[in-house]
């Protein structure tokens, strides 16, 4: 099954799959450099003009607007090859990879949802190196091995929307999409909290991370900083206390959140590394040095 797009031609073979650059990794790369549209670390889609109605083209004398568009597809750089896994299997550890990555991978013929890091560690500020590539995607391959459809269709839909849900431009949409992947997360954690408040807390424990502030419990143990947030949000159209849009909270959620995410993903899938002990306000670039 072909897969993309990853800048990083290592190939690795594990126990019943292997991964390589396909043979025209070098062909595309160039046309990548040559054409894709690029900033921050992104890439976006061709560029489309939106058309003006009659009455507009009447009045107004500048072009309509550029977008870039939401749906596209850009050519494999990747495969991986197995005798054994089924589709589903092999689509699971595709998305697994890019989680290690970085990015967001999926396989040829998928579209990509609107902009697309290609910057590798650009959505969890972490570095694949050595034996990582091999210890990590094994590791990847037991949780799927090991788990029920339920769950393997859970930590998809978590590991896909905590990466594709960084690429959204406003805060509270990244606030959101962490949100809900941190409630994906606690679903299929076996865990057991008597108040939504106390979902990041439990998982903490259970994972042996450390609390972010904003998850802490208020002295009536049934709210925190981060539950009101989410509540204000999600029922009162309103975010950092004021309407969506007036206002940011003080706490930084694209970085924190996302890194609390990003380590019960990778405790979740057996990856042990020593970021699970990195602060929760670590900017650092990390290497992943997955122990077997």
């Amino acid at each position: 099954m072909k897969f993309g797009f990853l800048i990083d031609k290592k190939s690795f073979e594990c126990s019943c799959f292997r991964v390589a650059p396909i043979p025209e990794f070098n062909s595309v790369m160039e046309e990548f450099y040559r054409s894709a549209r690029v900033s921050n670390g992104w890439f976006y889609g061709p560029e489309q003009e939106l058309k003006k109605t009659t009455n507009e083209n009447r009045k107004f004398k500048e072009r309509g607007p550029v977008n870039c568009s939401s749906f596209f597809r850009i050519s494999p750089t990747h495969e991986i090859i197995s005798n054994t896994c089924t589709e589903e299997h092999l689509r699971f550890l595709i998305l697994g990879y890019g989680f290690l990555q970085g990015i967001y991978l999926t396989p040829e013929d998928y579209s990509y949802l609107g902009r697309t890091a290609y910057e590798l560690g650009k959505l969890n500020g972490l570095r694949l190196s050595g034996d990582d590539y091999v210890n990590g995607m094994e590791a990847i391959n037991q949780f799927y091995l090991l788990s029920d459809s339920e769950v393997r269709k859970q930590m998809f839909s978590s590991i896909h929307w905590h990466l594709i849900g960084q690429s959204y431009y406003f805060d509270w949409d990244r606030f959101d999409s962490q949100y809900k992947t941190l409630d994906g997360l606690y679903k299929i954690s076996g865990i057991k909290a008597k108040f939504h408040a106390e979902r990041p807390v439990e998982l903490a424990k259970r994972y042996n991370l450390k609390l972010p502030s904003w998850a802490e419990l208020d002295s009536t143990g049934r709210k925190s900083v981060l539950s009101i947030q989410r509540n204000e949000l999600v029922h009162e159209a309103k975010y950092g206390g004021y309407p969506i849009g007036f206002s940011y909270p003080d706490e930084n959620y694209s970085l924190e959140l996302t890194s609390f995410n990003t380590k019960l993903i990778a405790a979740m899938l057996g990856i042990d590394t020593p970021y699970l002990a990195a602060e929760p306000d670590n900017r650092d670039y990390w290497g992943w040095d997955i122990k077997k």
